[in-house]
């Protein structure tokens, strides 16, 4: 699976592959023009705009795995309301995550993976080239995804029978 975003002002491209791995591309001679702030934003809106398309994408292979018209996989998802799905869905929802980027110069934090926040230590993009940043960027992102992978086990031990004990859930919270 590979789905690709792009930010707000269509100016930085994110592909996304089946294995989490991310790259970030931005338009010719765009870099330098942003300003902490509106990459920040940029990236922000580049980060849901990708993860929309990744949901999408998923959920059509899916479908198609399962021999679903579009109408049935809609009304399928419609119908799994028993109330320990709904909870898992409710704390999918609100599920918050953070990655931090090696030289913690760039922090990412996301809440149910739709609100995605982005922020960069001032100055950096003056100290980083292009390059340095998109390592830096796709560092954060990696380290985001764990953070994910990991509480996502967590919310799943909590609701359905994963067989892991509550006391080392606990522990690892």
């Amino acid at each position: 699976m590979i789905v690709t975003g792009k930010s707000p002002d269509d100016q930085i491209r994110a592909t996304v592959t089946g294995n989490l791995t991310l790259e970030i591309i931005f338009q010719r001679h765009t870099y330098e023009w942003y300003d902490e702030s509106g990459l920040t934003r940029q990236l922000a809106g580049l980060g849901k705009n990708t993860w929309v398309a990744w949901e999408r994408e998923r959920r059509e292979i899916v479908r198609r795995a399962l021999s679903l018209t579009s109408e049935e996989a809609e009304q399928d998802r419609r119908n799994r309301g028993d109330a320990r799905h709904q909870r898992f869905q409710d704390g999918l929802h609100t599920l918050q995550c953070r990655g931090v980027s090696p030289s913690a110069i760039l922090r990412i934090s996301t809440t149910g993976m739709i609100d995605w926040r982005v922020d960069i230590e001032p100055g950096v993009l003056r100290e980083f080239g292009e390059r340095d940043f998109v390592e830096e960027a796709t560092a954060a992102f990696a380290d985001l995804m764990r953070d994910r992978e990991r509480k996502l086990i967590l919310l799943k031990a909590e609701h359905f029978d994963l067989g892991i004990p509550r006391a080392w859930r606990e522990r690892l919270r």
